[in-house]
């Protein structure tokens, strides 16, 4: 298709992840094609004039569910609609900052008038209290946000997650497939995702879908690989390029998350470092992601309801292998 651009190209244009481009996709935001013998995602120049326009409109701290909204409409309503709420809380905004500079320059101007004072003499209480007037409701509002987001900010910093699941894997035979360059995880699910289709996995049990990074990005950014693992029967052949594996199985600290929030992981790190039950027990290596997993949960149900391509798998385990402390 001409004119078609691949997802390493849109990704390092616009400076987004290959997985923030599956998950805007997931969400309706934009659409993929796949061009004459080329199995993998491509996009056209309308996907990537929208994804021009999400990128400025979530700068504009428009919320996504809106941003949608906003592109889907032709006649342009909810844009209106979005952007006089949003005039109306930055006119706000703007009142409250102008309150917070008249209160500031009069306290400025305070302290510069007793500058000449003895030693010792300090600003008193009543002489800020003589400022207090100049408070007005709007920096009362202004005050209520800041406590909000700093409360909010805090929340974030001390997040302490709530559902952390300790789970057993159990020991399984599994068909590798590993990709390293842009879109990894494109390449070797594509590659799981055809290869289950074809020997009808889900006719052989409760088939399991894992991957990791391997290996991990590097701190200064560039090509990473991933690697997927399905489970297999323990006697079935795997062609190459896949290669037939064994997951030792384990003890896994687990938490759900929706597709695209992998900021998560490190809010269950957190939790693992600070368990005073538990302890890391990972691989000490990012060729492996330390021993991580991420299991893409019904598998078995999405892969049979998707005919080609890999399937839309909208919730995933965040998984970090574990043990008892002393044990």
């Amino acid at each position: 298709m001409e004119n078609m651009l691949t997802v390493t190209d849109v990704s390092r244009s616009l400076g987004l992840s290959t997985r923030m481009l599956r998950y805007y996709e997931e969400q309706g935001l934009i659409e993929s094609g796949r061009a004459e013998g080329y199995a993998y995602r491509m996009y056209d120049q309308e996907a990537v004039r929208r994804l021009r326009q999400v990128i400025v409109l979530r700068r504009l701290r428009i919320p996504l569910r809106e941003v949608k909204l906003i592109l889907d409409d032709p006649s342009a309503q909810w844009a209106i609609y979005v952007f006089q709420q949003k005039l109306s809380e930055l006119g706000t905004e703007l009142e409250s900052l102008g309150a917070l500079r008249d209160v500031i320059g009069e306290l400025l101007g305070s302290l510069k008038s007793r500058y000449w004072l003895p030693a010792g003499d300090v600003l008193l209480d009543e002489d800020i209290s003589a400022v207090l007037p100049a408070l007005t409701n709007s920096y009362e509002l202004e005050k209520e946000r800041a406590r909000k987001m700093e409360n909010l900010q805090k929340a974030e910093e001390n997040m302490k997650l709530t559902d952390v699941r300790i789970v057993h894997l159990p020991a399984a035979t599994v068909a590798a497939a590993r990709y390293f360059g842009p879109d990894p995880e494109d390449h070797a699910g594509l590659m799981i995702a055809d290869f289950t289709r074809e020997h009808k996995l889900w006719e052989t049990g409760d088939v399991r879908l894992y991957g990791f990074n391997s290996p991990n990005p590097p701190p200064e950014g560039g090509e990473y690989g991933y690697e997927f693992w399905v489970t297999i029967p323990d006697d079935m052949d795997v062609p190459e390029p896949l290669e037939k594996k064994r997951l030792e199985g384990g003890t896994y600290a687990a938490h759900a998350i929706k597709m695209g929030d992998f900021h998560e992981w490190q809010w269950l790190f957190k939790w693992a470092y600070e368990s005073e039950e538990y302890e890391i027990a990972g691989s000490g290596t990012p060729e492996d992601m330390y021993g991580c997993l991420e299991e893409h949960l019904n598998f078995y149900g999405h892969i049979q309801e998707t005919t080609e391509g890999e399937p839309e798998i909208p919730q995933l385990d965040l998984l970090i292998p574990v043990r008892k402390k002393g044990g």
